[in-house]
Formats: C-alpha cells, sequence, structure tokens
C-alpha cells in the first residue's frame, strides 16, 4: 500500500531561487510493516493500526526550520488490510512516527485469521530518518500474551543487620559492604581521604 503525503515543504535553495531538483528527486519512502513470521512459522498481522507521522524541525531544502513538529500525517492499516507493508512518500528528513491506541493482532490459521493478545514492548512513539531515493522502517516490537506476562518483574526488599562496625569494614577495611551513604572507599575506615574524624573517637570511631 504506496501512499503520497503533503508532508513536505516546496524546495528552495538559500538565494531563493526554485531549486533544480525536481520534487520526485527528493523524496524518500517510510515503511511500516503489518505483517511478520513468528519463530514458529505462524504469521501475524497488525490490525486496526493508526499511524500519525510528524516531521520535526529540519527544512531539507537547506535552512533551519521551528522547534516543534510541523504538519502531521495519518494513515491507517484498515485502508488496505491485506497489505503486508504500508509504505508513505515523503520528503527527506527526520520524522517521529506515532502508533495510536486502538489497535490489535491477528494470527493466520487453517480457517483464516484469528485475534490473539499481545502487548507493545517498544515505546509508541519512534524516530525515523528519511532519506531521498530509499525507504526507511520503523519497525514495533509486540510479546505474544497479556501485558502482565511481558511487563511485570519482580523487586525483592531484603534487609540486613550489622552488630559490630568490624562486619561492615570498619577500622581500616576495604569499604563498607555496600552500606547505603558510605563511599567503600579502601583504608581509613572507608572514608575519602582528608575527611577529618569526628571529635572524641579514635579515627572518627568509639
Amino acid at each position: 500500500m504506496l501512499l503520497a503525503a503533503s508532508i513536505s515543504l516546496l524546495g528552495c535553495s538559500s538565494s531563493g531561487q526554485p531549486s533544480s531538483e525536481t520534487q520526485e528527486e527528493k523524496m524518500g519512502h517510510l515503511g511500516l510493516p503489518l505483517v511478520t513470521q513468528g519463530a514458529s512459522g505462524v504469521v501475524y498481522r497488525l490490525r486496526d493500526a493508526t499511524f500519525s507521522i510528524s516531521r520535526y524541525g529540519y527544512l531539507s531544502s537547506g535552512g533551519a526550520g521551528g522547534g516543534g513538529p510541523t504538519e502531521v500525517v495519518t494513515v491507517s492499516s484498515e485502508t488496505d488490510p491485506d497489505a503486508a507493508t504500508i509504505s508513505v512518500s515523503l520528503e527527506e528528513g527526520s520524522y517521529y512516527v506515532q502508533l495510536l491506541p486502538g489497535w490489535h493482532f491477528e494470527k493466520q490459521t487453517p480457517s483464516g485469521y484469528e485475534t490473539v493478545e499481545a502487548t507493545l514492548l517498544s515505546g509508541e512513539l519512534q524516530f525515523v530518518y528519511v532519506s531521498r531515493q530509499s525507504t526507511s522502517f520503523a519497525e514495533y516490537q509486540f510479546g505474544l500474551g497479556e501485558r502482565e506476562i511481558w511487563l511485570n518483574g519482580e523487586l525483592n526488599i531484603g534487609v540486613v543487620v550489622y552488630e559490630h562496625p568490624s562486619e561492615v569494614g570498619f577500622g581500616g577495611g576495604a569499604g563498607f559492604g555496600g552500606v547505603a551513604g558510605f563511599s567503600g572507599v579502601a583504608g581509613g575506615g572507608g572514608f575519602a581521604a582528608g575527611s577529618p574524624p569526628v571529635p572524641g573517637t579514635a579515627g572518627g570511631f568509639p
């Protein structure tokens, strides 16, 4: 599925005269893959996917543009549900591609396609540079299954008790064994060189 997007600016030289390059010569393509094959050989496709494409900042005609996104082009997988890729014709430059909410995944079966649960693992916003006379791709990563399968981890919280300063390297040992707030510098009880001892103590400790 090939789309020509009116997101580009007309090219002019730095002198203000029309560029000798044709608009077609300055165009490249942005590919948005919709179909992929898993390690098992099963084919999957992305459906109800809407992509928002915005050009950022730099004018390829030779000058620096503004500091934010300009025009936005929106394309959808439903324009041609059987297409393997959405191809958008764009002028050379930097673009942000955003996958909007509402998409779903389908798996190919002998009887047709069926919906499967999938989780977006990569960011919904991708940065792509489109070069003239070539195709650049914005690729998204998905994991099959619910969000909890892919994005949940574990945080283990431990408690450690020291009964005597010698257990954590006091008195000239090599560091403090991970006690928060100490530098772990070898020698001198782990304090950095030049640190004064606490008054009334030997070396800073009773």
